[in-house]
């Protein structure tokens, strides 16, 4: 893997699971502030959804790129070798294609939060920062589904004779 590759794979890592921890950490915090302090504080759900919800979205690209995503196998594992290229072409292209939508439809959203400043009702932040993440993830889910399509393009099919 290049060195170029190996800095975006610890990026992708270190972003969405800073997120997550982050998000985390956060409903602890309000988990005390609510009931050990008896001083619950408003802001934290509303923030603390905000990075977990980051942190998942990003993470699929990270889990895409690991092999993680649910798969069913049973008819993929008894078919050939020909037809195994054909379903990963095929679910990649799928992939790309869905992540072209969901960055177009992210971005038309994301649009509307820019013209209209609309703000959250807890906190005041920007929803267009909160919706950032969409046309992002998109972006980055994408970039790994092209490459396993491109990595599927290349491999050879080899074919075994039993004869």
């Amino acid at each position: 893997m290049s060195k170029w590759r190996e800095r975006y794979a610890a990026f992708e890592d270190y972003l969405s699971g800073s997120l997550i921890v982050i998000g985390v950490g956060l409903i602890f915090y309000g988990v005390v502030c609510r009931y050990v302090l008896n001083s619950p504080k408003a802001w934290v759900d509303e923030i603390s959804t905000y990075f977990v919800v980051w942190g998942t979205l990003i993470g699929t690209a990270v889990a895409l790129r690991e092999g993680h995503h649910i798969q069913v196998d049973i008819l993929y594992d008894r078919v050939s070798p020909r037809m195994r290229k054909a379903f990963n072409l095929f679910s990649n292209a799928l992939g790309v294609l869905f992540c072209a939508f969901f960055i177009f439809f992210g971005g038309k959203l994301l649009s509307m939060y820019l013209e209209t400043q609309q703000q959250s009702t807890d906190t005041g932040i920007y929803l267009w920062i909160v919706y950032l993440v969409i046309p992002l993830s998109g972006l980055m889910l994408g970039y790994r589904f092209l490459d396993s399509l491109l990595a599927s393009l290349k491999k050879e099919v080899k074919i075994e004779w039993n004869g």
